[in-house]
């Protein structure tokens, strides 16, 4: 018969909690994801990588502004990537005049190219649950590394670096 020496087993066991920990991390803490689309664009192009965590969902701390990725409310096997527009008890008014108001437990959700989005302007109000993640920093590709910003910052800050007009963010509210 023979023994599993002592050193293959430490071995084992290391590996056995290190993959035990990687699975948790991704699942619970952060991870990366491909963003396909349109919908976010400019902020988010299509094919850009980003890293997401899943935190601020759990701990329910997103808010106003935030990208985030959920399920389609029309086909929950689908995800798609969007903005927190409103939340709950927020007043939102729509395309057509009327206003609504975001319901307890919901949040309204847009993407930033309202020509090519499906977002709460279709299905309404979405329910909290199906927030998944929050997109946090885009890491490809690497010209435009960084957070993701909201709506036009990234659009001013990119011509005012070709342009030569780009001034630090201290410096432009000095002159102001």
């Amino acid at each position: 018969m023979w023994r599993i020496p002592q050193r293959m087993k430490r071995i084992l066991f290391g590996a056995y909690c290190g993959s035990c920990g990687i699975l948790l991390f991704a699942n619970k803490v952060a991870w990366t994801i491909d963003l396909i689309g349109n919908s976010m664009y400019p902020a988010i192009h299509s094919n850009d990588k980003a890293l997401i965590e899943y935190l601020t969902v759990s701990n329910y701390r997103v808010q106003k502004g935030d990208v985030v990725i959920l399920k389609n409310p029309y086909k929950p096997t689908h995800l798609v990537c969007k903005r927190i527009i409103g939340m709950e008890h927020d007043y939102i008014t729509n395309e057509d005049g009327k206003i609504i108001k975001v319901p307890k437990g919901h949040v309204w959700i847009e993407g930033d190219n309202k020509a090519d989005s499906e977002d709460s302007r279709d299905y309404g109000p979405v329910p909290y649950g199906l927030l998944e993640s929050r997109v946090f920093f885009r890491w490809w590709p690497t010209r435009r590394m960084g957070p993701i910003k909201l709506p036009g910052e990234e659009d001013i800050l990119e011509t005012r670096m070709k342009s030569g007009l780009y001034l630090s963010r201290s410096k432009e509210s000095e002159e102001q």
